[in-house]
């Protein structure tokens, strides 16, 4: 059975079965911090990109994350479902606590520090219908209210951070909310450099008005994707490459870039 069949038995198994994606949601999250020091064993002892061999052959692209933009990157009018804005997200979810992020704290206690962004980042919520619960993986998890949180995704919003719901076995199935960095994010900085794991877009495009562009290149050390580059000291977009995760927009002095949502196909 080639790839695209039996992924597509399984994804209406776990539409005919939701409690099915919750068990595996569990299983898997709770495994998840021993599953990646097996990849950075390997990894170091081996040089190899252990990965791409599981994504491929165990994986089979079904764990990942789904970038999801902050509200404060949206046009005040624009309407959206819960599972399309993070804040929005969360405000309809049973938020746990927060934990620490195993990538940074990882490059931290082996004394290879990337980055000097927070340690506690990662957000356990529940997701919806398919996720009402989310396992307590990490004995450092700290119960925050609500409005904490808010504050620790605007803070990472303004550093720059990539906030992801990373899930298995579909998307649909969330286990935890990130605030990642391309230079420490396993998921983040695996499908950078080799596609592996898989990341999915926001449903939602960053627009320049270039009327407003003052062609400063500020936006363009954010753009994680390569959707915008300096040509000949102008400006050059990319919009296939979006990803729409929204950081870009705090950083244009002129406010020349907004959210949008997709064009449904």
């Amino acid at each position: 059975m080639n790839r695209k069949k039996f992924n597509s038995k399984v994804d209406r198994l776990l539409q005919r079965i939701p409690a099915l994606g919750k068990l595996l949601t569990t299983l898997f999250s709770a495994q998840e911090v021993l599953m990646l020091e097996i990849f950075r064993f390997l990894d170091q002892k081996f040089h190899v990109n252990s990965l791409i061999f599981l994504d491929k052959y165990l994986f089979k692209g079904r764990w990942g994350g789904k970038i999801v933009p902050l509200n404060i990157n949206l046009q005040p009018d624009m309407s959206f479902l819960p599972s399309q804005e993070i804040l929005e997200l969360l405000s309809r979810s049973s938020v746990t606590g927060i934990s620490y992020c195993y990538c940074r704290n990882v490059q931290r206690k082996h004394g290879k520090p990337n980055c000097d962004h927070p340690i506690n980042t990662c957000i356990h919520l529940g997701f919806g219908k398919d996720l009402k619960e989310i396992p307590f993986k990490s004995e450092n998890l700290k119960k925050v209210s609500k409005e904490e949180i808010r504050k620790i995704l605007i803070e990472s919003d303004e550093r720059g951070l990539i906030h992801q719901l990373i899930y298995y076995p579909s998307p649909d199935f969330y286990y935890v909310a990130c605030n990642c960095c391309p230079c420490c994010c396993v998921v983040l900085s695996k499908f950078l450099k080799m596609g592996a794991p898989q990341v999915i877009k926001s449903d939602f495009i960053a627009e320049t008005d270039l009327s407003k562009c003052a062609n400063c290149g500020n936006c363009v050390q954010w753009c994680y994707f390569g959707a915008r580059k300096m040509n000949n000291g102008r400006l050059a977009l990319t919009p296939s490459l979006c990803f729409g995760c929204g950081i870009c927009i705090s950083k244009c002095p002129n406010r020349a870039i907004s959210l949008k949502k997709k064009l449904k196909n």
